[in-house]
Protein backbone atom coordinates (compact mmCIF):
# COMPACT_ATOMS: atom_id res chain seq x y z
CA UNK A 1 0.00 0.00 0.00
CA UNK A 2 1.23 3.23 -0.80
CA UNK A 3 2.16 5.73 2.54
CA UNK A 4 0.05 7.98 3.81
CA UNK A 5 0.16 11.74 3.59
CA UNK A 6 1.71 11.48 7.28
CA UNK A 7 3.95 8.90 6.13
CA UNK A 8 5.23 10.30 3.46
CA UNK A 9 5.32 14.21 5.36
CA UNK A 10 5.78 12.86 8.94
CA UNK A 11 4.66 16.19 11.57
CA UNK A 12 6.04 17.31 14.65
CA UNK A 13 4.68 14.89 17.55
CA UNK A 14 2.17 16.89 19.35
CA UNK A 15 3.64 17.48 22.24
CA UNK A 16 6.34 19.46 19.54
CA UNK A 17 3.73 21.45 17.82
CA UNK A 18 1.84 22.62 21.13
CA UNK A 19 5.12 23.53 22.69
CA UNK A 20 5.74 25.53 19.59
CA UNK A 21 2.52 27.68 19.55
CA UNK A 22 2.39 27.59 22.78
CA UNK A 23 5.42 29.80 23.18
CA UNK A 24 4.70 32.13 19.76
CA UNK A 25 3.07 34.74 20.73
CA UNK A 26 5.67 35.57 23.75
CA UNK A 27 8.82 35.06 21.77
CA UNK A 28 10.17 37.91 19.13
CA UNK A 29 9.51 38.78 15.57
CA UNK A 30 12.86 36.51 14.52
CA UNK A 31 11.28 33.97 16.87
CA UNK A 32 7.88 33.54 15.21
CA UNK A 33 9.23 33.78 11.59
CA UNK A 34 11.55 30.58 13.01
CA UNK A 35 8.67 28.55 14.18
CA UNK A 36 6.11 29.18 10.91
CA UNK A 37 9.43 28.30 8.96
CA UNK A 38 9.88 25.27 10.93
CA UNK A 39 6.33 23.91 10.49
CA UNK A 40 6.24 24.93 6.88
CA UNK A 41 9.52 22.84 6.10
CA UNK A 42 7.50 19.74 7.51
CA UNK A 43 4.27 20.23 6.06
CA UNK A 44 2.80 18.76 3.22
CA UNK A 45 1.63 21.94 1.07
CA UNK A 46 -1.62 21.23 -0.87
CA UNK A 47 -1.70 22.54 -4.08
CA UNK A 48 -3.96 22.50 -6.90
CA UNK A 49 -4.12 22.80 -10.82
CA UNK A 50 -6.72 25.81 -10.81
CA UNK A 51 -8.19 26.59 -14.95
CA UNK A 52 -11.26 27.06 -14.21
CA UNK A 53 -13.36 29.80 -16.38
CA UNK A 54 -13.86 32.55 -13.88
CA UNK A 55 -13.17 36.44 -13.49
CA UNK A 56 -11.00 37.81 -10.65
CA UNK A 57 -11.28 41.06 -9.18
CA UNK A 58 -9.10 44.15 -8.63
CA UNK A 59 -10.24 47.65 -7.41
CA UNK A 60 -8.38 50.17 -7.00
CA UNK A 61 -10.25 53.57 -4.92
CA UNK A 62 -9.63 57.01 -7.08
CA UNK A 63 -9.39 60.64 -6.68
CA UNK A 64 -12.85 61.91 -7.56
CA UNK A 65 -11.71 63.39 -11.05
CA UNK A 66 -9.20 60.34 -11.64
CA UNK A 67 -9.21 58.45 -14.60
CA UNK A 68 -7.15 56.26 -15.74
CA UNK A 69 -5.05 55.53 -18.28
CA UNK A 70 -2.92 52.16 -18.89
CA UNK A 71 -3.11 49.19 -17.74
CA UNK A 72 0.26 49.58 -15.56
CA UNK A 73 -2.68 51.96 -13.62
CA UNK A 74 -4.42 48.83 -12.43
CA UNK A 75 -1.84 46.07 -11.60
CA UNK A 76 1.48 46.22 -9.70
CA UNK A 77 3.88 49.28 -9.58
CA UNK A 78 6.48 48.66 -12.02
CA UNK A 79 10.21 49.66 -11.07
CA UNK A 80 9.28 50.40 -7.09
CA UNK A 81 9.99 47.60 -4.45
CA UNK A 82 6.73 46.52 -3.24
CA UNK A 83 5.57 47.43 0.29
CA UNK A 84 5.06 44.85 3.13
CA UNK A 85 1.31 42.91 2.74
CA UNK A 86 -0.20 40.51 3.85
CA UNK A 87 1.43 37.57 1.50
CA UNK A 88 4.39 39.15 0.29
CA UNK A 89 7.31 40.76 2.00
CA UNK A 90 9.13 43.88 1.81
CA UNK A 91 10.30 43.62 -2.66
CA UNK A 92 8.16 40.58 -3.40
CA UNK A 93 5.74 40.92 -5.59
CA UNK A 94 2.07 39.75 -5.44
CA UNK A 95 -1.14 41.18 -7.55
CA UNK A 96 -4.07 40.66 -4.88
CA UNK A 97 -7.13 39.70 -6.84
CA UNK A 98 -10.76 38.50 -5.28
CA UNK A 99 -13.17 36.13 -6.25
CA UNK A 100 -16.00 38.43 -6.37
CA UNK A 101 -16.99 42.49 -7.14
CA UNK A 102 -17.98 43.22 -3.42
CA UNK A 103 -14.95 41.32 -1.84
CA UNK A 104 -12.92 43.31 -3.80
CA UNK A 105 -14.51 46.53 -2.99
CA UNK A 106 -14.69 45.32 0.84
CA UNK A 107 -10.92 45.14 0.81
CA UNK A 108 -9.93 48.14 -0.08
CA UNK A 109 -11.88 49.75 2.27
CA UNK A 110 -14.76 51.46 -0.07
CA UNK A 111 -17.42 53.17 1.57
CA UNK A 112 -18.73 55.49 -0.56
CA UNK A 113 -15.51 56.09 -3.62
CA UNK A 114 -14.96 56.43 -7.16
CA UNK A 115 -13.04 53.10 -8.48
CA UNK A 116 -11.43 51.67 -10.67
CA UNK A 117 -12.60 48.06 -11.29
CA UNK A 118 -10.48 45.18 -13.30
CA UNK A 119 -11.10 41.81 -13.70
CA UNK A 120 -8.55 39.11 -15.14
CA UNK A 121 -9.22 35.61 -16.34
CA UNK A 122 -6.54 32.45 -16.70
CA UNK A 123 -6.49 32.49 -20.29
CA UNK A 124 -7.69 30.01 -22.63
CA UNK A 125 -5.73 26.60 -22.51
CA UNK A 126 -3.42 27.76 -19.28
CA UNK A 127 -3.86 27.07 -15.76
CA UNK A 128 -2.07 27.77 -12.52
CA UNK A 129 -1.10 26.20 -9.59
CA UNK A 130 -2.84 27.50 -6.12
CA UNK A 131 -2.33 26.77 -2.64
CA UNK A 132 -5.49 27.13 -0.71
CA UNK A 133 -3.97 27.58 2.99
CA UNK A 134 -6.08 26.08 5.63
CA UNK A 135 -7.90 23.60 2.74
CA UNK A 136 -7.15 20.86 5.06
CA UNK A 137 -8.51 22.03 8.15
CA UNK A 138 -11.73 23.25 6.01
CA UNK A 139 -12.64 19.93 5.34
CA UNK A 140 -11.90 18.22 7.73
CA UNK A 141 -14.51 20.80 10.29
CA UNK A 142 -17.11 21.28 7.34
CA UNK A 143 -16.63 18.44 4.75
CA UNK A 144 -15.71 20.59 1.78
CA UNK A 145 -12.72 22.77 1.48
CA UNK A 146 -12.51 26.72 -0.28
CA UNK A 147 -11.58 25.02 -3.68
CA UNK A 148 -11.33 21.42 -3.47
CA UNK A 149 -15.04 21.01 -4.94
CA UNK A 150 -15.82 17.40 -5.65
CA UNK A 151 -12.38 16.14 -4.54
CA UNK A 152 -13.05 17.48 -0.78
CA UNK A 153 -14.20 13.66 0.06
CA UNK A 154 -11.36 12.08 -1.29
CA UNK A 155 -9.17 14.31 1.09
CA UNK A 156 -11.18 13.32 4.04
CA UNK A 157 -10.57 9.65 3.19
CA UNK A 158 -6.52 10.27 2.97
CA UNK A 159 -6.87 11.85 6.71
CA UNK A 160 -9.02 9.25 7.84
CA UNK A 161 -6.08 6.41 7.30
CA UNK A 162 -3.22 8.10 8.86
CA UNK A 163 -2.84 7.19 12.61
CA UNK A 164 -4.85 9.97 14.76
CA UNK A 165 -2.20 11.83 16.64
CA UNK A 166 -0.27 12.84 13.22
CA UNK A 167 -3.68 13.17 11.70
CA UNK A 168 -4.15 16.06 14.53
CA UNK A 169 -0.57 16.98 13.98
CA UNK A 170 -1.11 18.04 10.76
CA UNK A 171 -4.31 19.27 10.40
CA UNK A 172 -2.82 21.43 13.97
CA UNK A 173 -0.06 22.74 12.02
CA UNK A 174 -2.67 23.57 9.08
CA UNK A 175 -4.79 25.41 11.15
CA UNK A 176 -1.79 27.44 12.53
CA UNK A 177 -0.61 28.13 9.23
CA UNK A 178 -4.25 29.93 7.98
CA UNK A 179 -4.40 31.90 11.56
CA UNK A 180 -0.88 33.39 11.14
CA UNK A 181 -1.41 34.19 7.31
CA UNK A 182 -5.10 35.64 8.19
CA UNK A 183 -4.45 37.44 11.53
CA UNK A 184 -6.74 39.74 12.93
CA UNK A 185 -3.87 42.06 14.15
CA UNK A 186 -2.92 42.52 10.52
CA UNK A 187 1.05 41.59 11.48
CA UNK A 188 2.11 41.47 8.05
CA UNK A 189 5.65 40.59 9.26
CA UNK A 190 3.91 37.03 10.09
CA UNK A 191 1.10 36.52 7.58
CA UNK A 192 4.18 37.15 4.57
CA UNK A 193 6.30 34.94 5.90
CA UNK A 194 3.84 32.00 5.64
CA UNK A 195 3.13 33.40 1.76
CA UNK A 196 6.82 33.57 1.04
CA UNK A 197 7.55 30.37 2.84
CA UNK A 198 4.80 28.41 0.79
CA UNK A 199 6.20 30.00 -2.54
CA UNK A 200 9.69 28.93 -1.91
CA UNK A 201 9.05 25.65 -0.98
CA UNK A 202 6.90 24.35 -3.65
CA UNK A 203 8.11 26.28 -7.04
CA UNK A 204 5.17 25.46 -8.72
CA UNK A 205 3.09 27.44 -6.95
CA UNK A 206 2.25 30.92 -8.46
CA UNK A 207 -0.71 31.69 -6.42
CA UNK A 208 -1.73 31.48 -3.04
CA UNK A 209 -5.48 31.54 -1.28
CA UNK A 210 -6.60 31.99 1.52
CA UNK A 211 -10.03 33.25 3.15
CA UNK A 212 -10.68 37.44 2.76
CA UNK A 213 -10.44 38.70 7.16
CA UNK A 214 -12.16 41.58 6.03
CA UNK A 215 -15.44 39.72 3.75
CA UNK A 216 -17.22 36.24 5.84
CA UNK A 217 -16.78 33.51 3.20
CA UNK A 218 -14.94 35.37 0.79
CA UNK A 219 -11.36 34.31 -1.06
CA UNK A 220 -8.70 36.39 -1.92
CA UNK A 221 -5.46 35.30 -4.46
CA UNK A 222 -1.98 36.32 -4.48
CA UNK A 223 -0.65 35.77 -7.12
CA UNK A 224 3.39 36.09 -8.15
CA UNK A 225 3.92 38.72 -10.75
CA UNK A 226 6.64 36.70 -12.61
CA UNK A 227 5.33 35.22 -15.99
CA UNK A 228 2.27 37.08 -14.77
CA UNK A 229 0.71 37.46 -18.31
CA UNK A 230 1.79 33.70 -19.25
CA UNK A 231 -0.65 32.81 -17.51
CA UNK A 232 -3.47 36.05 -17.60
CA UNK A 233 -5.41 38.17 -19.36
CA UNK A 234 -7.05 41.46 -18.50
CA UNK A 235 -10.61 40.92 -19.57
CA UNK A 236 -12.70 44.54 -18.38
CA UNK A 237 -12.11 47.46 -16.84
CA UNK A 238 -14.75 50.00 -15.55
CA UNK A 239 -14.97 52.99 -13.15
CA UNK A 240 -17.91 53.92 -10.98
CA UNK A 241 -18.30 55.36 -7.94
CA UNK A 242 -19.12 52.21 -5.14
CA UNK A 243 -21.77 53.09 -2.65
CA UNK A 244 -21.59 50.35 0.39
CA UNK A 245 -24.76 49.43 1.40
CA UNK A 246 -24.18 46.93 4.63
CA UNK A 247 -22.83 43.66 5.85
CA UNK A 248 -20.48 44.12 2.73
CA UNK A 249 -22.73 44.41 0.02
CA UNK A 250 -22.19 47.45 -2.47
CA UNK A 251 -23.86 49.18 -5.32
CA UNK A 252 -22.50 51.04 -8.40
CA UNK A 253 -23.17 54.43 -9.78
CA UNK A 254 -22.17 56.28 -12.93
CA UNK A 255 -20.73 53.03 -14.43
CA UNK A 256 -18.73 54.10 -17.80
CA UNK A 257 -15.88 50.63 -19.28
CA UNK A 258 -13.32 50.57 -20.93
CA UNK A 259 -13.81 49.43 -24.86
CA UNK A 260 -10.25 48.71 -25.94
CA UNK A 261 -6.76 49.04 -24.76
CA UNK A 262 -3.89 49.49 -27.00
CA UNK A 263 -0.71 47.12 -27.66
CA UNK A 264 0.69 49.66 -25.54
CA UNK A 265 -1.44 49.77 -22.49
CA UNK A 266 -3.17 52.53 -22.99
CA UNK A 267 -7.25 52.52 -22.00
CA UNK A 268 -9.76 53.72 -24.43
CA UNK A 269 -12.38 54.62 -22.31
CA UNK A 270 -16.46 55.28 -23.51
CA UNK A 271 -17.60 57.53 -21.42
CA UNK A 272 -21.43 56.98 -21.94
CA UNK A 273 -22.95 56.73 -18.46
CA UNK A 274 -24.33 53.06 -18.04
CA UNK A 275 -27.55 52.46 -16.44
CA UNK A 276 -26.92 48.89 -15.49
CA UNK A 277 -24.81 48.42 -12.66
CA UNK A 278 -24.13 44.83 -13.31
CA UNK A 279 -23.47 45.17 -17.04
CA UNK A 280 -19.75 44.58 -17.72
CA UNK A 281 -18.03 45.08 -21.25
CA UNK A 282 -16.20 42.38 -21.82
CA UNK A 283 -12.96 42.43 -24.45
CA UNK A 284 -12.04 39.85 -27.04
CA UNK A 285 -10.06 38.69 -26.47
CA UNK A 286 -8.29 38.59 -23.36
CA UNK A 287 -5.53 41.46 -23.32
CA UNK A 288 -2.17 40.71 -22.71
CA UNK A 289 0.91 42.53 -23.05
CA UNK A 290 2.47 42.33 -26.77
CA UNK A 291 5.66 43.64 -28.68
CA UNK A 292 5.47 47.28 -30.07
CA UNK A 293 5.61 47.28 -33.38
CA UNK A 294 5.89 51.01 -33.71
CA UNK A 295 6.52 54.58 -31.21
CA UNK A 296 3.03 55.25 -31.42
CA UNK A 297 1.29 55.09 -28.03
CA UNK A 298 -2.15 54.96 -29.05
CA UNK A 299 -4.48 52.07 -30.67
CA UNK A 300 -2.80 50.54 -33.85
CA UNK A 301 -5.23 49.18 -36.15
CA UNK A 302 -6.04 45.36 -35.43
CA UNK A 303 -4.90 45.68 -31.76
CA UNK A 304 -7.90 46.92 -29.95
CA UNK A 305 -9.66 44.39 -28.12
CA UNK A 306 -13.18 45.27 -28.35
CA UNK A 307 -16.09 43.71 -26.73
Amino acid sequence: MPPTITQAHPPLTLDEISALIGEFQSTSLEGKQGIIRRLIDVHPIMNLQWGQDWRYRRVRILGEDEVPETVDELIWRRNVPAKLGRANPHGFQVLYLADRLDTALREVGATRDHVVIAEFQILPGKSIRVAPVGELTQIQRTGRGFLSGETSSAITKMLNVCAPAEAKALLIADAFLLECLTNASDDYEVSSTVARGIFDKVEEINTISYPSRRQFGAINFAVRVERFWESWGLSSVRRAQAIHLAQGYYSLTNVVHVDGIANAGNLRWRFESDESEISVLQLGPLWTPQPRTDRHSGFPRGLIADS
